[in-house]
C-alpha cells in the first residue's frame, strides 16, 4: 500500500511540474549564492529559482529601475543642474558639483557604468523633483511590471531596511528595461567619458562594472580556469553594499534567444561563477520550441466605414518556448480576441488584437495581432451611418438624421408653397390693375 502511495505521488509531482511556472526536470545547477533565478526573457518563464521570491537587499541593480524611469518620462538631452545637495551623496560617484550642468544622456552611462550614486539622485530629482516622490514612482512602476515584492526608498541601493527586492521581481524589472533600445545601448557599452563642464575642467572616463563585457580575470568554473569574459552576456547590471554583498542581474543571448539571471549575496568571484552556472544552465538543458512566427495571417475580421468588408490580421512577431530537451511540447490550444467594432481608418501594423497561447488552463504567452495594411475611411454621405460605440447611440443618430432629411423636406415644400402663393397674389394684384385701368378708360370724355 505504501509502495502504491508512492508511486501515485511520483506521478502527481511529474504531471503538475511538467509545465508549472518554474520547470526542474534537471540537477539544480550548483549555486554558492543564498538567492537566484533564470528566468527567458522573452516569455519571463521562470527556468530555475533558488529562494527567488525572498526579499534581498538589491544594492545598486537598483538603477536598473531608476534608469527605465529616465527613459520613460525624460528625453535625453533635457539639462540638467545639480542642486547643492546632491554632491553629498554617500558611495561610488562621479562627484558632481553645485550648478554643473549635464545632460540626462550623460547621467545615464554614469549611472548604469559607473554606478554613481550621486548621478542616480540628480535624475531623480529631474524626473520627479525630489528622491521621495521618485521612490514612490518607483514603486508604482514596479508593480505595474510584475514585481509584487519590492519596495524602493532611494533610487540608487544605498542600504535601507525599507529597500528591498527578490530575485524574481529584478528579473522582471530587467525583462522590460531591456526592450527599451537606448537601456540595451547603455548597459552593454564597456567604456564612457563625460568632456569638461561649466565646474569641471577634466575629462570624467568611466568603465562598466559589469566584468562580464570585458575582464580577463580568470575564475575557476567547472575545474578550469577561464576568462570572466562572456561573449554572450549584453549586460546588464551590477551591485554591491556591505550588507547586500554581490549582486548581478545579466542577460545572455545565444542564437537569437535569451535568458536573464539574477545572483544575489554572492561572495567575491562567486558573483561570476554562480552567473555563468545558471547561463549554462538554461543553454544546455533547454530548447526553444516556435509557437509562430512573425507577419503569419491568423484572421480576418469585417470593417466598418470603409470600402473594403475585411482586414487580415497577421501575428507582430515571433514567439518560441523554452521547453526542457529531452520533453516534447504537447498539443497547444489557441485563443484570438479582437475588437469586435472596428471601424476604418485603420494604419498598416495597428494592433487590433492577439492570439493567447495556453496549455490546459495555463497561459504559455500571447503575440499581438496586427493590422496587414492600412484602410482609408469610407468617404460620402453614406459614411455616417457608421458607428464604432453601442447600438443606443447608432439609434439615436438614424433618429436625429431622419428628423433632420425630415426639416429639410419640410422647409423645401414651405418654400415651394410660398412661392406660389406669392405668384398667386400677384396675379390677382395684375388683374385688378387691369381691371381698373379697363374702367377707367371706358369712362373717358373722348371715348365714342
Amino acid at each position: 500500500m505504501k509502495k502504491l502511495t508512492l508511486f501515485f505521488i511520483i506521478v502527481f509531482t511529474l504531471i503538475n511540474t511538467t509545465f508549472s511556472t518554474t520547470f526542474a526536470f534537471f540537477s539544480p545547477p550548483p549555486i554558492t549564492a543564498p538567492s537566484g533565478i533564470l528566468m527567458d526573457a522573452a516569455t519571463g518563464d521562470v527556468l530555475y529559482n533558488k529562494n527567488a521570491y525572498t526579499k534581498m537587499y538589491p544594492a545598486s541593480t537598483t538603477k536598473i529601475m531608476t534608469a527605465l524611469l529616465v527613459l520613460e518620462h525624460a528625453n535625453l538631452e533635457d539639462k540638467v543642474i545639480i542642486d547643492k545637495d546632491t554632491p553629498f551623496t554617500e558611495g561610488t560617484r562621479i562627484y558632481v558639483m553645485e550648478d554643473e550642468e549635464f545632460t540626462v544622456e550623460q547621467l545615464l552611462y554614469a549611472l548604469l557604468i559607473e554606478s554613481a550614486n550621486d548621478a542616480a539622485v540628480a535624475l531623480a530629482k529631474h524626473v520627479s523633483g525630489s528622491v521621495e516622490e521618485f521612490a514612490k514612482l518607483m514603486n508604482k512602476r514596479a508593480k505595474e511590471l510584475g514585481a509584487k515584492n519590492t519596495h524602493f526608498v532611494n533610487p540608487n541601493g544605498l542600504p535601507d531596511d525599507n529597500h528591498y527586492t527578490t530575485s524574481y521581481d529584478l528579473a522582471m524589472i530587467a525583462k522590460y528595461a531591456m526592450t527599451i533600445p537606448k537601456f540595451r545601448e547603455i548597459v552593454k557599452t564597456i567604456r564612457y567619458q563625460i568632456p569638461p563642464t561649466n565646474k569641471q575642467i577634466e575629462t570624467r572616463y568611466f568603465k562598466n562594472k559589469n566584468r562580464f563585457l570585458w575582464s580577463t580575470n580568470k575564475i575557476l568554473y567547472k575545474e578550469k580556469w577561464i576568462p570572466i569574459k562572456y561573449d554572450i552576456v549584453e549586460g546588464i547590471k551590477t551591485g554591491y553594499t556591505s550588507v547586500a554583498r554581490q549582486c548581478l542581474v545579466a542577460l545572455a543571448k545565444k542564437d537569437g534567444h535569451s535568458f536573464i539571471t539574477v545572483v544575489l549575496k554572492a561572495e567575491g568571484k562567486n558573483l561570476w561563477v554562480d552567473s555563468r552556472t545558471l547561463i549554462d544552465y538554461g543553454f544546455e538543458n533547454f530548447k526553444f520550441i516556435q509557437l509562430t512566427d512573425a507577419k503569419i495571417k491568423t484572421k480576418s475580421i469585417p470593417i466598418k466605414n470603409s470600402e473594403e468588408k475585411q482586414l487580415d490580421l497577421l501575428t507582430q512577431n515571433k514567439f518560441y518556448k523554452a521547453i526542457p530537451k529531452d520533453q516534447n511540447l504537447p498539443t497547444i490550444n489557441k485563443t484570438i480576441t479582437y475588437n469586435k467594432d472596428i471601424k476604418a481608418p485603420i494604419k498598416k501594423g495597428q494592433v487590433l488584437g492577439k492570439v493567447t497561447f495556453n496549455f490546459g488552463q495555463r497561459k504559455l504567452g500571447e503575440v499581438n495581432l496586427i493590422a496587414a495594411k492600412s484602410i482609408p475611411a469610407k468617404k460620402g454621405i453614406t459614411s455616417i451611418f457608421y458607428f464604432n460605440n453601442s447600438w443606443v447611440k447608432s439609434i439615436f443618430c438614424y433618429i436625429f438624421i431622419f428628423i433632420l432629411l425630415f426639416l429639410v423636406w419640410r422647409t423645401i415644400i414651405t418654400m415651394i408653397r410660398l412661392k406660389k402663393k406669392k405668384r398667386k397674389l400677384l396675379r390677382k394684384k395684375r388683374l385688378k390693375k387691369y381691371s381698373t385701368d379697363y374702367m377707367s378708360l371706358k369712362k373717358h370724355p373722348y371715348r365714342k
